[in-house]
């Protein structure tokens, strides 16, 4: 009896509990085609925000394009939705990331092999960045202007000043494995779906994978009491509508139209993906791959360095081409993106006669943070958005804690789950509702 693709990840998700060997180092694990260098080899400071070595990457960074009013960002934009000002608002997430630290020292001690040495530079870590703390609670303008978006990239930064360059790295090395796994059968599900069901089923799908995130305390702790198949059937439990924000009916009138009324497909979409495993195979691959059977180019733009579970732009190639292993859609899309350097035939998906040309490409956004502030992104992005008409911003830290007001030239929808209670009652709501905001052009 052939069983879906949720019991396969049942199966799987039994499974990333135990370790795995990781892929020799030079190799890029799951394989298919040559992944982009880095440009972020030099660093720089940026004296504009936190000067304590929070830096940022070059070779240059840009006022991202398609800010409503490009030229008044520096009056007219604050990426932080959170106003640290507010010194019981500074408390509460201070506290939150010192509770947080033993469990990330951890990771980062693990990503190193546990050794005696990874332990010393551990222990070193914790304190230099326990001190950061103590200093900025007494002083919150000790480094210039402190939002929350400053705040986890100073965790990060710190984190690379004592060699640790990726603590999550095996965990996001299993999490893929497990989803790349079942993505086929979820393909071949949804490619049975009418449009409109397809289209709710796959923001439904980006919301839900959504709750794999290391950086919450309430999700880290449901990692410890299930399985990742436990979770996700959670979320995908809470995801009757209405949202706590939710805009999807507009956003299915512009993608679907009214009536016999059928609008023009977007040019070119951006999308700002997250989490590494359910989050970003699951979710973001499923929506991407839908923009681009409707003619959309799409770019998936990720971190340029790692930071907690996110995907990083290194990484995503290898994700692309195990995923276009088995999807004709991308595999195409991947091929006019130059991100296969070799054509794959063996597809299974069925779907050749729905698939298109258009390019899939993969563009690092110049940080490496769980946020992201868009006066300063890289020069490959900028490039990258001059022609968008849709932006994805996916998670709560692009999503919510910043970017949550930002205004766009183009169309812009934003998606998150909700996973910090201080988050949820600023949202008049609770930990896990949802947010779909759609937003025309400005």
């Amino acid at each position: 009896m052939q069983i879906s693709w949720m019991e396969k990840f049942v199966q799987k998700g039994t499974e990333i509990t135990a370790p795995v060997p990781m892929a020799p180092p030079g190799t890029t694990g799951l394989g298919g085609f040559e992944v982009p260098s880095s440009k972020g080899g030099t660093l720089r400071s940026d004296a504009s925000a936190l000067n304590v070595g929070v830096l940022h990457l070059v070779p240059t960074l840009e006022v991202f394009p398609q800010l409503a009013d490009p030229k008044m960002y520096a009056k007219l934009y604050e990426p932080n939705t959170i106003d640290l000002s507010d010194h019981g608002e500074l408390e509460y997430w201070f506290t939150v990331l010192s509770e947080h630290l033993p469990d990330l020292v951890d990771k980062a001690v693990a990503s190193e092999g546990g050794t005696d040495d990874a332990k010393r530079r551990g222990d070193a870590f914790a304190r230099a960045f326990s001190a950061h703390l103590a200093r900025l609670m007494e002083e919150p303008a000790a480094y210039g202007k402190l939002g929350l978006a400053n705040l986890l990239e100073l965790r990060e930064e710190c984190l690379r000043e004592f060699q640790f360059v990726d603590a999550y790295r095996s965990i996001k090395q299993r999490e893929n494995e497990a989803s790349l796994a079942v993505l086929p059968d979820l393909l071949v599900e949804l490619d049975g779906m009418t449009e409109e069901t397809r289209l709710l089923t796959l923001i439904e799908g980006v919301l839900a994978a959504n709750i794999f995130d290391w950086g919450s305390r309430a999700c880290v702790d449901l990692y410890h009491k299930g399985t990742i198949i436990e979770i996700y059937r959670m979320s995908r439990n809470k995801m009757q509508r209405p949202w706590r924000v939710d805009d999807f009916d507009a956003f299915k009138e512009r993608m679907l139209g009214c009536g016999d009324t059928k609008p023009c497909p977007h040019k070119r979409a951006l999308l700002f993906v997250d989490n590494s495993g359910a989050d970003v195979v699951l979710g973001m691959l499923p929506l991407a791959r839908e923009l681009l059977r409707r003619g959309t180019e799409v770019v998936l733009v990720a971190n340029s360095l790692p930071a907690l579970n996110d995907v990083t732009a290194m990484e995503l190639p290898d994700i692309v081409a195990e995923a276009a292993k088995h999807c004709d859609i991308l595999r195409r899309a991947a091929e006019a993106g130059g991100l296969l350097v070799d054509a794959m035939i063996n597809t299974s998906d069925g779907s050749k006669e729905n698939s298109s040309s258009v390019p899939l490409m993969v563009v690092e956004n110049g940080c490496g943070s769980p946020c992201i502030d868009l006066r300063q992104v890289s020069s490959e992005l900028a490039a990258a958005a001059k022609d968008a008409d849709l932006i994805v911003l996916e998670g709560m830290g692009r999503a919510l804690h910043t970017n949550f007001n930002a205004q766009f030239k183009c169309e812009a929808l934003k998606l998150a789950m909700v996973k910090n209670q201080r988050l949820a009652e600023k949202f008049k709501g609770n930990i896990y509702d949802c947010v779909c905001r759609y937003e025309p052009a400005s």
